[in-house]
């Protein structure tokens, strides 16, 4: 799943807008950027394979460390440790915060149950592997990620802390470069091998929270 883990941390934005939206983009996708770093350094294995799902050409061979469902919880606590132990002079509501964090750094495991064929392991490589497959039906995900993006994005757009309020116009350009790029992984050119893919995502990872970040820049009141 991509646009959907992005709705997830839109929606959690409005439940403690105190977070930075940047902050909640990175760590929606923090098991993803692992993964990708995972794939360069050769400690986890995928290959091309056209064909294998509707949706991605992606066969994800073993990548326990990262997508387990017990690396999720291993992940998010850790991002859960750097964000309560970051410097701030924002202490309010600190502790609610870092749940928040954690909760959002959690989502991507589940959500990636949701679309990817039984590859997703419970613990170590051996372990049992689930997911419902999703991937299978191209319509099916499109639909699936834009109406968890959608909830999402009315969500994120009703927080009316006047600090936190959103910049509509920036949230416009934020949601037409996330539907650039989902646009651009389903129709676009096929990746001509793992390095390409794992590059690309750390890039786009990386470059779509520091978008989120600017979106989200508080106001001066």
């Amino acid at each position: 799943m991509f646009i959907g883990h992005y709705g997830v941390a839109l929606a959690l934005k409005r439940v403690e807008p105190k977070v930075s939206l940047g902050t909640l983009f990175f760590v929606t996708q923090f098991v993803d950027v692992l993964w990708g770093t995972f794939i360069l350094i050769g400690w986890e294995r995928a290959r091309v394979e056209p064909g294998i799902t509707e949706a991605t050409p992606i066969n994800f061979l073993s990548y326990p460390l990262s997508h387990s469902l017990v690396a999720a919880f291993v992940w998010a606590a850790v991002a859960a440790a750097v964000y309560y132990s970051w410097p701030t002079r924002d202490t309010a509501r600190h502790g609610h915060a870092t749940i928040i964090v954690a909760i959002v750094a959690a989502s991507h495991w589940f959500l990636d149950v949701i679309v990817h064929r039984p590859d997703l392991p419970l613990a170590g490589a051996q372990s049992t592997k689930v997911g419902l497959g999703l991937w299978d039906s191209l319509p099916g995900t499109i639909g699936a990620e834009l109406l968890i993006l959608a909830v999402g994005l009315a969500l994120y757009l009703s927080i009316s802390v006047k600090r936190h309020r959103p910049r509509r116009g920036r949230v416009a350009l934020l949601t037409v470069v996330i539907l650039g790029l989902a646009a651009a992984g389903y129709f676009g050119p096929m990746p001509e091998n793992m390095t390409v893919v794992a590059v690309g995502a750390l890039v786009m990872y990386l470059g779509l929270t520091g978008l989120a970040a600017w979106v989200d820049r508080r106001r001066q009141v």
